[in-house]
C-alpha cells in the first residue's frame, strides 16, 4: 500500500519521478488499482454530490436516453463504465500500435502507466472541478480546456514511460497519445458533462 501511495503522490512532483516510481512495481496491479480508485473518485466525490445537490449540467444531454434533469445521477454509473471502457481501449490500442510498428511492448507496463497517470491527473481534476464550482465558475468551455491542459501531465508520464521502459522515441510516444485522444475524446465529448 505504501508503494502504491508513493507512486501516486510522487506523480505530482514530476512526470519523470512518477515513471521512476513505477519501476519494479506490481504490473498490471498498480494500473488496475489506480484506474479503479480514479473511477470511484469521479462517481462518489463528483457526480454523487452533484446529483444530491440537484444540479444539472449547463450543456444539455446529447443522448436522449439520459435526460439533462437527471444527468448527474446517470453519471454515477455511466462515468465508471465509460472510464473503464476508455481505459481498456487506450491500453489495448497503445499495445497494438507498438506491436504494429515493430516495437517492443509490454501490456502490463502500459496498464500501469496509463492507469497511474489517469489517477494522478483524475484526482487533481476532482479537486479542480470542486474549486471551480465553489468559486462560482460557470463556463463548461473553460473547464474543458483546463482539463485538456492538465491532461498533458498524463501525456508526459506516458511518453516518458514509453521512452524509459520500452525505448519508444519521444515523437512516437506523442503520436500514440494523439491517436489515443482521437480514439477516445469524441466519445467523452458526447457523454461526459462537467460539474457546471
Amino acid at each position: 500500500m505504501k508503494g502504491f501511495l508513493y507512486s501516486w503522490f510522487i506523480g505530482y512532483t514530476s512526470p519523470s519521478r512518477a515513471v521512476a516510481a513505477l519501476q519494479g512495481k506490481p504490473a498490471p496491479h498498480y494500473g488496475f488499482y489506480a484506474q479503479a480508485l480514479r473511477i470511484l473518485m469521479d462517481a462518489l466525490l463528483l457526480y454523487l454530490p452533484l446529483s444530491l445537490l440537484g444540479r444539472q449540467p449547463s450543456t444539455p444531454s446529447f443522448v436522449t436516453l439520459f435526460p439533462t434533469q437527471t444527468y448527474y445521477s446517470t453519471m454515477i454509473w455511466l462515468q465508471p463504465l465509460f472510464l473503464l471502457i476508455q481505459f481498456f481501449v487506450m491500453c489495448t490500442a497503445a499495445h497494438l500500435i507498438l506491436r504494429l510498428t515493430g516495437r517492443r511492448s509490454g501490456i502490463d507496463l502500459i496498464i500501469n502507466l496509463i492507469g497511474m497517470s489517469a489517477l494522478i491527473v483524475g484526482a487533481f481534476l476532482v479537486v479542480w472541478d470542486w474549486l471551480y464550482v465553489l468559486l462560482g465558475g460557470s463556463s463548461d468551455i473553460f473547464l474543458g480546456i483546463s482539463h485538456w491542459i492538465f491532461a498533458q501531465w498524463a501525456t508526459a508520464i506516458m511518453v516518458i514511460g514509453f521512452k524509459r521502459y520500452l525505448d519508444v522515441p519521444i515523437w512516437l510516444g506523442i503520436a500514440i497519445y494523439v491517436l489515443l485522444a482521437l480514439l477516445t475524446y469524441p466519445f467523452a465529448m458526447l457523454l461526459i458533462r462537467g460539474p457546471v
